[in-house]
This record gives C-alpha cells, sequence and structure tokens, in this order.
C-alpha cells in the first residue's frame, strides 16, 4: 500500500478555509476555527511540513503535483552500419535530440498530463537554452531550472550497433557539480508542497543524502531511478526512505547486503523489499521487468516491437508507472503502463515518443492486450 498524505480534522478545517479564502490572516482564521493563534500557528506549520501549504503565504499545494530531479542533457546517437569495430573509423548515421534521465521522465510525465517542474542545471549556453525553451513548450514549469556559468550543457553520446543495441555510452555531466545541496535548499518549499519527487542517481551522493534527509519532514514520496552501477552506491543505505525504485540487476545488487550477487532477480526484488523499498521494479530490458511490494514478487513481460532506438525506453517505463500509480493504479497496473510506453519509445529514434500522450499510451495497450501480462 502506497503511503498518502494525512491531515487531522483541525488541520482538514484549517486548510478548507484557505483554499476558500487565501487573503484571511491568521487573526480571522484563529477566530473562525474557535482556536487561540498559538494552536492555529502550530496547526499551520503542521499543514506546512506534511507539504499542504506553501512558504508562510496561504499558497495552497497543487495535489498530482510531481518533481523531476536530476540529468537534463543533449543526446547525440551512432547507429552504426554493422558490428562496432575497435581502434578504427565505423560508419554510423547520426542523431541528435534532447535528453537527460530527470529531463527524459519529466517530459515523459508531462506529455501524460502530468503538472511537473524540473530541478536540473544546465550550461548557459546555446544547448542549455534552447533545451529549457523545449522543454517549457512541452509545459514543464522550467521556472526552477539554474543556468551555469563556466560548464556546459551535459552531452551523452550513445554508440549504437547495428541491431541498435547500446554499444558504448558516454556522458560529460561535469555541470552537474552545479546541482549541490545550496540549489535545493533555494527549492524546499516546493519539496514540501510534492506529492512525488522523482530522482535519478547523477545527483552526487552528498545531495542525494541531504534530499532523503530533508524529505523525512514531509509527505512526499520519493522515488529513484539508479541509472548505473556506479552511481547506484549512492542510495546503499538510504532504501528505507525509497517508495518506488527503478533499477536492474547488476544495480540491485550494489544496493543490497553483500552476499547478495548470486541471487535471481525474483529474489532481488524481494529483498530490497525487506530492505525498505515500498515498490521494487527490476527491468530486464527486452524481457520486460520483475516487481516485487508486500503483496510479493510479480513478472510482466515487455512488449515485442521493432527496435529503432532503445535509448529512453527505462526513462519511458517510469514516467508511464508513475503516472498511474499518482491516479490510484495498482502496481500491476501501474507496470504494464510502463512496458507499454517503453515499447513505444524503443520504436522511434528519439529519446522521448513524440506523440506520446493517454489516448496513444491506452490505445498501445489495448492492442496488445497488456491486461494479459502478468503472471
Amino acid at each position: 500500500m502506497l503511503l498518502r498524505h494525512t491531515m487531522n480534522e483541525n488541520e482538514r478545517i484549517i486548510l478548507n478555509m484557505i483554499v476558500e479564502n487565501p487573503f484571511l490572516s491568521q487573526e480571522d482564521l484563529a477566530e473562525r476555527c474557535g482556536l487561540s493563534r498559538p494552536m492555529l500557528a502550530t496547526y499551520i506549520g503542521q499543514l506546512t511540513r506534511k507539504g499542504f501549504r506553501i512558504g508562510r503565504a496561504n499558497i495552497v499545494a497543487k495535489q498530482g503535483r510531481s518533481i523531476c530531479i536530476g540529468g537534463a542533457a543533449i543526446d547525440r546517437k551512432y547507429r552504426l552500419a554493422g558490428p562496432i569495430v575497435p581502434g578504427t573509423s565505423n560508419p554510423a548515421a547520426g542523431h541528435t535530440t534532447f535528453g537527460g534521465v530527470a529531463r527524459n521522465v519529466c517530459e515523459n510525465l508531462v506529455r501524460l498530463g502530468g503538472h511537473t517542474t524540473l530541478l536540473a542545471v544546465v550550461g548557459d549556453d546555446a544547448s542549455g537554452h534552447a533545451l529549457v525553451e523545449y522543454m517549457k513548450n512541452c509545459g514543464t514549469d522550467t521556472s526552477r531550472i539554474k543556468f551555469a556559468t563556466g560548464a556546459p550543457t551535459a552531452e551523452y553520446v550513445a554508440i549504437l550497433d547495428g541491431e541498435s543495441n547500446l554499444g558504448v555510452g558516454i556522458f560529460d555531466a561535469s555541470v552537474a557539480d552545479f546541482l549541490d545541496v545550496a540549489y535545493l535548499q533555494c527549492n524546499t518549499s516546493l519539496i514540501a508542497s510534492t506529492d512525488w519527487v522523482f530522482v535519478d542517481c547523477n545527483i552526487s551522493a552528498d545531495v542525494l543524502a541531504w534530499l532523503v534527509r530533508e524529505a523525512r519532514q514531509y509527505s512526499c514520496r520519493l522515488v529513484f531511478d539508479t541509472v548505473s552501477i556506479s552511481k547506484a552506491q549512492r542510495l546503499r543505505g538510504h532504501l528505507h526512505d525509497v517508495e518506488v525504485l527503478f533499477t536492474n540487476q547488476d544495480e540491485a545488487v550494489v544496493l543490497l547486503p553483500d552476499g547478495t550477487q548470486d541471487l535471481t532477480i525474483p529474489d532481488l526484488a524481494a529483498a530490497l523489499v525487506r530492505n525498505g523499498v515500498r515498490v521494487a521494479v527490476i527491468t530486464e530490458g527486452a524481457r520486460g521487468l520483475t516487481v516485487a511490494d508486500a503483496e510479493g514478487v510479480r513478472r510482466i513481460e515487455a512488449v515485442s516491437t521493432d527496435v529503432v532506438d532503445v535509448t529512453g525506453a527505462g526513462d519511458a517505463l517510469v514516467a508511464a508507472t508513475l503516472t498511474a500509480l499518482m491516479e490510484g493504479a495498482d502496481v500491476n497496473a501501474a507496470c504494464r503502463h510502463g512496458v507499454a510506453a517503453a515499447a513505444m519509445t524503443i520504436g522511434c529514434r528519439e529519446s522521448v515518443y513524440p506523440d506520446l500522450n493517454r489516448e496513444s499510451l491506452d490505445l498501445f495497450m489495448k492492442k496488445n492486450l497488456l491486461s494479459e501480462q502478468v503472471r
């Protein structure tokens, strides 16, 4: 069962009054509620800590809102005409698009109807400004994105083999150093007001640790993508604070205590839950995914589709799964949405499927009978 925000009766009455009239003074609120000023201040403080009220003004948090924190980059993809041949030039067809795990997840969320803010750092260069303008036009709240001087916008280069599988990936993310604790501290009230916070492990270990500690004070649910084996280590020791975890087999081993490297994928998923993760999703590429929670472990098959480019498929899976969870779907149904969005993304050369929306996703799921894919 996913955790929900909770309010006592007095908090609910006060919040309803604020919604009806945000300009009421604390004196008026106290009189209408039959409370003393000190007691009213206590309840208002609790509403702020729980994320129902933002800052000092009577600004009420938007329910169903999400934040994406992490990487925003330029993706350059090169598909080879055949197998990679080391030590020589390899003929390839190139394509450039916007990428970054958090940015990709954010765009997918917005395309699926979400109210999403991107917390990321880009260079104060042409690439950075183009990326932000693109996200703004998509419907993302870009007001908190930071432009850094002294570092270029992050760039990811993917070399795909003749079968469109990733041969090697190269990531220049020096600008990520500017996504520091001070930057997130400037956005504490936003984090406190948000239902769901997605974080990719591209952020540094100290920033991740600060974010986990801060989130404990509020009712927001933390969702992590481990990104890679080396970056997954940053999340080790913080599993009890994770609402939903997206990872793969090798990264899951890094997160768990020593001695788990020989566990099967279902056993790894169950171990993640025993170690504190509420919903653990272990992706398996073309084989689908394994998901575990307090109800047990299930396998959800991938959708068979023609592969054009695998880049961004995992990010689509994350976003569609989260969208369904935010709307109250059960974990199995949410993951079926995820594998459908991943398959749609694999079938195009963009990092985010350009025609993704609620209708196209629902139609794709009906065509592929995804309601029958859990066992």
